[in-house]
């Protein structure tokens, strides 16, 4: 191919990408309204003002809850460490 054909191929292509760029650039608009469409529909809520208090009060529960297992599982895990750390030294003593 020489080199007018090069240029015209080079043309070509780079008329195509710019079609996929508009048309790319069209749907991530698309995407995008359709997105704050579904957002604007949940707004709407339908729970009223006790309901809403009950779910936070259960989720204040929940995080305590959680709070109160993680700091079993690291105090176990410390007393664990701190055994095994025992056991360690004793037997460097014994040897």
């Amino acid at each position: 191919m020489g080199t007018l054909g090069c240029i015209n191929d080079m043309l070509r292509r780079d008329k195509e990408n710019r079609e996929l760029r508009k048309r790319g650039r069209e749907r991530m608009l698309e995407t995008r309204k359709k997105l704050f469409d579904t957002r604007k529909m949940q707004t709407g809520s339908q729970l009223s003002a006790e309901e809403i208090d009950s779910i936070r009060e259960k989720i204040v529960e929940k995080e305590e809850y959680d709070k109160n297992q993680a700091f079993k599982v690291k105090m176990k895990m410390v007393v664990l460490c701190l055994c095994l750390f025992l056991l360690l030294y004793l037997v460097f003593l014994l040897c």
